[in-house]
């Protein structure tokens, strides 16, 4: 939840302000940011901070698991760097489909008319372009979202968090079957669920939309 929370609160603007901005200095300069998100691997950069940390301030977080029953604050300390080395990636990744979807919608008739009447910048961006944009970004966050739950085994690993993804493997490695049973059905529930949750949005964000019985 907190890579996702990161990547939606990045890349949603970031993208919207470089298709705006677009061929200005600062849409090169989140481009670039986008790709570099997109090449580096999340354990990796993961790894590079947790080197950083060390070199810099002489410091690094507990590697061993704390509960938040126990200690909220190093919790969610302790889940930091991963959310923002997971988060970097899925960020980089809705930026490029924001922006992308973002520049079609700039170029329709009734934006232009919104413009020739003189309405403000952030209405006709966020209200007008954006929320028919959205719709493909919506798919994508449901689908970072399915990924993020059982797709993070090296991320979790290196940062040495008990995830699902690591216990699933760790539950095969030993042939724990019902564990792998279990798990591999949390999987699944959870992308159903992901994919139900975006429909749904559809005809909040599009009226246009409408699902009828057979």
């Amino acid at each position: 939840m907190l890579s996702l929370g990161f990547s939606v609160l990045f890349g949603v603007p970031a993208g919207v302000v470089s298709a705006v901005r677009r061929g200005r200095p600062l849409d090169y300069v989140l481009r670039i940011f986008s790709l570099a998100g997109l090449s580096m691997p999340s354990f990796w950069l993961g790894m590079i901070v947790i080197l950083l940390l060390v070199r810099s301030l002489g410091m690094i977080r507990s590697m061993t698991y704390v509960s938040p029953f126990e200690n909220l604050r190093a919790n969610l300390f302790q889940f930091l760097l991963p959310a923002l080395a997971v988060g970097y990636r899925s960020s980089a990744l809705i930026m490029r489909i924001t922006r992308s979807t973002m520049l079609e919608v700039l170029r329709e008739d009734y934006i232009r008319t919104a413009w020739a009447k003189g309405q403000q910048e952030s209405l006709v961006v966020w209200r007008h372009a954006f929320k028919n944009a959205s719709l493909p970004v919506i798919t994508l966050i449901g689908i970072e979202f399915a990924f993020l739950i059982g797709g993070l085994i090296v991320t979790e690993t290196v940062f040495n968090l008990p995830g699902v993804a690591r216990y699933l493997v760790d539950a095969i490695q030993v042939r724990d079957y019902p564990i792998v049973q279990n798990l591999a059905m949390l999987i699944a529930v959870v992308v159903v669920l992901a994919n139900l949750a975006v429909d749904l949005l559809y005809t909040w964000l599009d009226p246009r939309i409408k699902y009828g019985t057979a």
